[in-house]
This record gives C-alpha cells, structure tokens and sequence, in this order.
C-alpha cells in the first residue's frame, strides 16, 4: 500500500524531434552553378539567355564591391579616431611640459 502512494512524482525526460539545420551559402551558390551550365549546351545559348547570365554576373560583381565600400569607410573612420587620439596626447603631455623640459648636461 505505501508503494503506491508516491509524494513525489518524477518526470520522464520529453523527447523531441530536433532536426539540426545547417546553411552552406557557398555550396547552394555551387549547386546552382552547375545547375545553370548543365543544362544548357553551347548551341542553346542566344542573345537573351547571355544578356540574362552578364546581368547576374554584374549584380554579383556588384554586391561584393559594396561590402569593400563598407569596410573603406570603416578603415578611413579608423584613421581618423587615432589622429584625434594622437593629437590629444600630444596636447595634453604639452600641457605637462613633458616634451618641452629643460636638458641638464652632466659632466
């Protein structure tokens, strides 16, 4: 009879269905690659399926140019902090007379 009278109640752990998903932009951009130039032939190919190809090509082109963009206006923010940062300890080392002490000769 105390068996069955529990005061504690223990859980079974619960169990899901976790499918673990990983996105590989370079491959999928592999895939579709070769996709592209698998399906069509060298006879296939006109004017408009050209036309289409060099319009994707320049908007890539185009799309990794923008982010050097980003990083050139970072670089130059950069450079531009560490000149003010410079210049602020020189002004304030000035202002100690550290740089403008009076050399003593010792015999």
């Amino acid at each position: 009879m105390l068996e069955r009278i529990k005061f504690i109640k223990v859980n079974q752990h619960k169990q899901y269905q976790y499918i673990p998903r990983y996105y590989d932009e370079r491959k999928e951009r592999i895939t579709a690659l070769k996709a592209r130039y698998s399906e069509k032939t060298t006879d296939e190919v006109d004017a408009i399926t050209h036309r289409e190809q060099l319009r994707q090509r320049i908007a890539e082109n185009w799309d990794s140019q923008s982010s050097s963009a980003g990083s050139t206006s970072a670089n130059l923010r950069l450079i531009f902090i560490l000149i003010l940062l410079l210049a602020g300890a020189y002004f304030v080392l000035d202002y100690m007379e550290l740089f403008t002490g009076e050399v003593t000769i010792i015999d």
